[in-house]
């Protein structure tokens, strides 16, 4: 990885010496959090003030090509958690904080591919963060074909991280995106197919990252007058019996009502959601932690969240989720966040 790094940097470094001033842009932003969870049965309620900080550079290369890195505050060697803590309420761990490198990869754009290369953001079309949490950046190949205006083909080869600078097993991905339009409704439908191939040997992503799985996913929306219904389902098609406990827990859902986009000053955006993630319908070490401290899988309840934008660069909202788990040790939280962010 750290040869991969050195390389994409390189080529950053060398894009924003040869472009000229407009061709490159310096962008951020900080987001502050205050976070309250309570009501838990086995763990320490935990209240605190959180902050991301995060500074990047992209530039133009040629044409076709582009190269964007971006650094990230976090905690050391768990690059899903980009907060750091800057004040303690009351009294719970203090885990080693750390800057790294988010995400630093290179894009060709071309007639109807576009193609992404290095440590890169997810691109898989998915309606919520419930199988991949967005703050995890693998590193790999990510290809886009436009097959016509309402036809979109995905392949991803991704090696996701163990820790700072090692990888944890090889998931591959194939995506048939399809939009339709009928008046004022909107129908986007996208299934997809995850191939997981686990190894045994991960020193901090080490949650289900030992085993091999396979996923039937389908993320698909109903848009109309700026409201919109969405799901995403997924099935595991693997075989667990080893864990007889788990071994029919194998479905991820979540069901969404939302409305609204922040585009300019005085916008709201809103969501509500319903989830149901069973043990083996996600990757747990790579599935969202927004909604639990507790787990990312094995888990159901709901998620409200509300953002208002306040200005051309900046929002405030508030976020409310009360989630359990479905089997095994009973645990439970309710997690209120106020939050704003400033970007530029």
């Amino acid at each position: 990885m750290r040869k991969l790094i050195g390389v994409i940097t390189l080529v950053l470094t060398s894009a924003a010496n040869a472009a000229s001033e407009k061709d490159v842009d310096v962008f951020g932003g900080l987001l502050l959090r205050y976070e309250n969870e309570q009501q838990h049965i086995n763990i320490p309620d935990r209240e605190r003030l959180r902050a991301i900080v995060r500074l990047g550079l992209k530039g133009e290369i040629n044409k076709n090509w582009s190269a964007q890195g971006r650094l990230s505050t976090g905690l050391k060697n768990k690059q899903n958690v980009p907060a750091i803590t800057i004040h303690r309420f009351n009294t719970q761990p203090q885990p080693d904080n750390d800057v790294f490198v988010e995400r630093l990869f290179v894009t060709g754009r071309f007639e109807n591919t576009t193609i992404f290369i290095g440590k890169i953001p997810w691109k898989t079309k998915q309606l919520t963060d419930a199988f991949w949490d967005r703050n995890l950046s693998p590193v790999g190949i990510h290809v886009d074909y436009q097959l016509s205006k309402q036809h979109q083909l995905q392949f991803a080869s991704l090696k996701p991280l163990d820790g700072d600078s090692d990888f944890v097993g090889l998931m591959h991905i194939a995506q048939w995106n399809m939009t339709y339009t009928f008046e004022q409704i909107t129908l986007d439908i996208s299934p997809w197919f995850v191939d997981f191939q686990g190894e045994d040997n991960a020193k901090y992503a080490k949650k289900d990252t030992q085993l091999d799985n396979q996923f039937l996913r389908l993320s698909s929306s109903l848009n109309y007058k700026g409201y919109q219904l969405g799901i995403d389902f997924g099935r595991s098609l693997k075989g667990f019996s080893q864990f007889e406990q788990y071994a029919d827990q194998k479905n991820s859902v979540v069901v969404q009502l939302s409305q609204g986009k922040l585009k300019q000053a005085g916008d709201f955006a809103w969501h509500l959601r319903y989830l149901r993630v069973e043990r083996f319908g996600v990757i747990s070490e790579f599935a969202q932690n927004a909604t639990a401290r507790f787990a990312t899988a094995n888990l159901r309840g709901i998620d409200l969240r509300l953002r208002k934008k306040m200005a051309r660069n900046w929002w405030l909202g508030a976020r409310v989720s009360d989630m359990q788990t479905i089997k095994g040790e009973q645990e439970q939280g309710l997690r209120f966040r106020l939050e704003g962010q400033y970007t530029f």
